[in-house]
C-alpha cells in the first residue's frame, strides 16, 4: 500500500483481455505484469511511442546544450515546462524549489511521481558552456557534454507524451517533475515531497533499463575548516592551516571503514596569496553509509582527528555542514508492490534486474520521507566529466518505456 492508504484493498484484481474474464490475485506481479504486456490497449500506447521517438531524441539533443549546473538549472527548468505546456499540460509549472512540474490527473487512484534530474557537475556545465558544435549522433549513441543528463530529462518529456495520449486511461495521478539540485543535498527532491504528502510512489529516473534500488545509502557531506593567525611567510613558522588540513586529510583517509561504508574528500581550499599563512583551511568530507551508527561512528572519528590534529598545529577546527540525509530501508521495500512490478516488467522487457538496497541519488529522499520508492537505470552512457561525454540511444529510450508500464500498472491503467 502507498503512503496515502489509497491503493485498492481487494486481494484479486478482474480485467477482461481479448473478450477474455480474467481474475489474478494482487499478489501475482509476474501474472500483473504480463496482462499488461499483452494487452491491446497497451501495445497501442507503446505503438505510438515508435512514432515519437526521433522528437524525443531532438529534445534530448537541445537539452544538453542547456547551461544547467546545480543550484543554476532556470534555464533548463523554463525549457521543460515550456514543452510539458506543449505537450498539453497547460498548468504545468515551476515551483518555489526550482523544480519544472507537470501534474497530469485523471481521477481519484494512487499518485506517481517520476524524477527526472536537470543538473550537471560543475564541471560538466562549464563543458556545455564553452562547447561550440552541436551534439552528434553516431553508434547508437548521442555525444557530447551534457547528454548524460539530458537523457534523464528527454526521459521525462516522453512519459509526458505517453501519459497524455487518450489511450492511456489510468485513475490517479501522475507527476512528472524536472528536479533540481541532486548534486547538491537532493534539495529539489526534498522540498517536492515536503509539498506533496499525498504521494504514493516516487520514481527516480536514473536512465536507461537494468537496474534498480529501493533501499538508501545515509549521506552526510560537510567541510572541516581549521582556524589559525594569519602571517606572512617572512614572520617564519607559526600555525598553518595548510599544514593542518593536509594532516587532516592524510589521517581521515586512514581511517579503516565500516562495512558498506565509502568516504571521499574531494575538495580543498585555504588562502589566495603566495606570501601568507592563511587564517582559514578547510576540506570536504563525503561520508556514506548504509548504517546510520556506522555514519556516526566515523563522524566522531573524523572530530577526533580534528582535534588531534588542532592540538598539535595551534588551531582551531569548526564543521560547516552542507546536507545530511540518513540511510534507510522501509520495511517490506524488497516485495513491496512498487519493487515488484518494476522487477517484473523489467524481466519482460529482456533484462534481468539487478536489484540493490544501497541508492545514492534523488531516491534518497523518498525513502527518508516513507514513501514507496525506487531508481531505476542502467546502461545510460559514460565518459562524464569530458568532452567525450556520451548517452546510449536505445537503452534511455527503453527506460521510457519501463518507466510509463510502472506508472500505468500503479495506476491502475485499463487493459481493455
Amino acid at each position: 500500500m502507498g503512503a496515502s492508504g489509497r491503493t485498492p484493498e481487494n486481494s484479486f484484481i478482474e480485467f477482461r483481455l481479448l473478450g477474455v474474464r480474467l481474475i489474478i490475485s494482487k499478489d501475482d506481479y509476474e501474472g500483473l505484469a504480463r496482462a499488461y504486456w499483452e494487452s491491446p490497449r497497451v501495445n497501442e500506447v507503446l505503438g505510438k511511442w515508435e512514432g515519437f521517438r526521433e522528437e524525443i531524441i531532438e529534445e534530448w539533443k537541445r537539452i544538453a546544450r542547456i547551461y544547467s549546473p546545480s543550484g543554476d538549472e532556470t534555464l533548463r527548468a523554463e525549457y521543460m515546462a515550456e514543452r510539458f505546456r506543449g505537450y498539453g499540460i497547460q498548468d504545468a509549472y515551476i515551483d518555489v524549489h526550482g523544480n519544472a512540474v507537470a501534474p497530469i490527473v485523471k481521477g481519484e487512484g494512487p499518485t506517481v511521481a517520476f524524477l527526472a534530474t536537470m543538473d550537471d557537475l560543475a564541471t560538466v556545465a562549464d563543458l556545455v558552456k564553452a562547447w561550440d558544435g552541436p551534439i552528434e549522433e553516431r553508434d547508437g549513441r548521442l555525444i557530447g557534454p551534457g547528454t548524460n543528463i539530458g537523457s534523464i530529462c528527454a526521459a521525462g518529456l516522453g512519459l509526458v507524451k505517453l501519459f497524455t495520449l487518450p489511450e492511456a486511461e489510468f485513475s490517479g495521478t501522475i507527476y512528472v517533475i524536472g528536479v533540481t539540485q541532486e548534486e547538491m543535498g537532493l534539495a529539489g527532491t526534498k522540498g517536492f515531497i515536503r509539498d506533496h504528502p499525498e504521494l504514493d510512489y516516487v520514481v527516480d529516473m536514473m536512465g536507461g533499463v537494468g537496474r534498480m534500488s529501493y533501499g538508501a545509502l545515509g549521506i552526510h557531506w560537510f567541510k572541516l575548516h581549521y582556524k589559525g593567525p594569519r602571517a606572512h611567510t617572512l614572520r617564519g613558522p607559526g600555525p598553518n592551516v595548510t599544514k593542518g588540513v593536509a594532516k587532516s586529510v592524510t589521517r581521515v583517509f586512514s581511517v579503516p571503514l565500516p562495512p558498506d561504508t565509502y568516504l571521499n574528500i574531494s575538495m580543498l581550499g585555504a588562502g589566495k596569496v603566495y606570501n601568507h599563512r592563511s587564517d582559514d583551511g578547510w576540506h570536504s568530507v563525503d561520508l556514506r553509509s548504509t548504517d546510520n551508527a556506522s555514519i556516526k561512528a566515523m563522524r566522531e572519528e573524523i572530530e577526533r582527528i580534528a582535534t588531534e590534529v588542532s592540538g598539535e598545529e595551534g588551531l582551531e577546527w569548526w564543521i560547516e555542514p552542507f546536507s545530511e540525509t540518513p540511510a534507510g530501508q522501509i520495511p517490506g521495500a524488497r516485495e513491496s508492490r512498487l519493487v515488484r512490478v518494476a522487477e517484473e516488467v523489467t524481466k519482460l522487457m529482456g533484462f534481468e534486474p539487478s536489484l540493490s538496497s544501497r541508492g545514492s541519488c534523488n531516491m534518497n529522499a523518498g525513502v527518508a520521507a516513507g514513501v514507496s520508492t525506487i531508481s531505476t537505470g542502467g546502461g545510460r552512457g559514460g565518459s562524464r566529466d569530458t568532452a567525450e561525454e556520451y548517452a546510449n540511444i536505445e537503452p534511455n529510450l527503453l527506460g521510457v518505456k519501463l518507466n510509463f508500464l510502472i506508472g500505468y500498472i500503479l495506476t491502475n491503467g485499463k487493459r481493455d
